[in-house]
């Protein structure tokens, strides 16, 4: 039957996000209506993962092959880990097809000086304005006209997205984090006034286009053909809202920000130019046990009508079964293979 780690996983995440997008939506229906939209994305919106469908193939692939997503990743934690991991999963494709484990990789960490007093507009402003120039030199430098070389000219791509967090000191602090390779090994050197692994030659640069941040993070990645340092790529690929450090009033004005100056929370340089996900691909097998569960209540309860098993002889005819015969069933045809 359904692998329970995967199941009780899953549905502690799902839950937690119906939670987090309940307390949203109604404090969104009070004070910002507008960001809601029509009655047809605040429906879907409530409707996100209220039907979870796992299955489980006989040759012993288990996964959530169902769930009716509202795809509004900005607000929806459920959605927003689904995107992060098919992204880490792209990317791992991508390094595979093009064999890019053999170069070098760095996680890059940039942010811009800012205090509480100042408005997260105002800082996502100036962050923003320092990642277009930073974009900019990139492209420019590549060009074998330029005689003065940048520092992201090493790079062959570049990866980078916004993330927005809070804290008691600063306030919500935004900032960039970059996953970048290169066929150079780039020093580092770890710096203990900020702890953390940091470049000379960046922060200098960083410092030009700014002229009042020069704090920076850079450290190198593992990533190789069978192995995937993933701790450092997810901070690139999750989405720019931290749910966990987020209150709900700061999470919708964040929401409310991003729709109307429309930011680019996520951009490509290089060969992952225009780089977007694929869509899904549905298994094939037509063997497996099903297990569906529904949100009521505050919480998934199993739909036992709806627990089936399907072949392709009973495909298109198949009898609802219990949870016992189902089991019966399932192993007799392991067994036989």
């Amino acid at each position: 039957m359904i692998n329970q780690n995967l199941l009780e996983r899953t549905v502690s995440k799902m839950e937690r996000s119906q939670q987090k997008k309940k307390e949203i939506v109604e404090y969104m229906e009070q004070h910002k209506p507008h960001l809601l939209g029509s009655m047809f994305k605040s429906n879907r919106i409530k409707d996100c993962c209220n039907v979870l469908i796992f299955r489980d193939y006989l040759n012993w692939e288990q996964k959530l092959y169902k769930a009716n997503f509202c795809k509004y990743d900005k607000f929806c934690l459920a959605c927003s880990t689904r995107r992060s991991i098919r992204m880490i999963h792209r990317f791992e494709e991508w390094i595979q097809q093009y064999k890019l484990y053999n170069k070098h990789r760095y996680h890059i960490t940039l942010t811009v000086r800012h205090n509480r007093n100042q408005s997260l507009k105002m800082v996502l402003d100036k962050l923003c304005t320092a990642k277009e120039k930073l974009g900019k030199r990139y492209r420019n430098w590549k060009r074998t006209s330029q005689i003065n070389k940048s520092f992201m000219n090493y790079f062959d791509w570049i990866v980078n997205s916004i993330e927005v967090t809070y804290n008691e000191k600063n306030g919500r602090h935004p900032h960039i984090h970059i996953l970048a390779c290169s066929d150079y090994d780039l020093s580092t050197e770890y710096l203990f006034k900020w702890q953390c692994y940091w470049n000379r030659a960046l922060q200098e640069e960083r410092y030009k286009i700014t002229w009042d941040s020069y704090q920076i993070s850079m450290r190198k990645i593992r990533v190789d053909q069978w192995y995937f340092d993933r701790n450092w790529i997810w901070e690139v690929f999750k989405y720019a809202v931290k749910f966990s450090t987020l209150d709900v009033p700061h999470l919708v004005d964040l929401i409310e920000l991003q729709h109307n100056r429309k930011y680019h929370f996520f951009s490509t340089y290089g060969i992952f130019r225009w780089w977007k996900l694929d869509k899904e691909n549905k298994w094939e097998d037509n063997d497996f046990v099903e297990k569906t569960l529904t949100y009521f209540e505050d919480e998934y309860v199993e739909d036992n009508d709806n627990l089936e098993i399907e072949t392709p002889n009973n495909k298109n005819n198949n009898p609802k079964k219990t949870p016992m015969v189902i089991q019966q069933i399932y192993d007799e045809i392991r067994h036989t293979r």
